[in-house]
């Protein structure tokens, strides 16, 4: 998997480039894959905290356990992985004031982690 850090000002303007506004910001969760924007975490009554943190699928009850199976993981629907979680495998790592400051997941949409080549 491969990790990128960044300051959270660097990641604001990212997300303005690709999505404009803050709740149209889509996250994909690094487990299942689900994509969820941030006006669905909204309307799933997700704390802030756990916007683009955790999949959307912990806040509405998903079924689906994230370190279940592979073949239970894949498919439709979110899981119920937690960034906070034993495993910690939230991509983009950001930083403020040179201290860290959070993780979180890539963005769908053209995604910050690349692989090279």
């Amino acid at each position: 998997m491969i990790f990128k850090e960044m300051t959270h000002a660097e990641w604001i303007v990212e997300a303005k480039k690709r999505y404009g506004d803050f709740e149209s910001v889509k996250f994909r969760c690094p487990i299942c894959g689900h994509v969820a924007s941030v006006a669905e975490y909204q309307a799933a009554k997700a704390p802030e905290g756990m916007i683009g943190f955790s999949c959307i699928g912990r806040i509405i009850g998903a079924k689906r356990n994230a370190f279940g199976k592979k073949e239970d993981v894949k498919g439709n629907g979110p899981c119920d992985y937690a960034g906070g979680g034993l495993f910690k495998v939230n991509p983009i790592h950001l930083t403020d004031n040179g201290e860290p400051f959070c993780e979180v997941f890539d963005f769908a949409d053209d995604p910050l982690c690349k692989e090279e080549g």
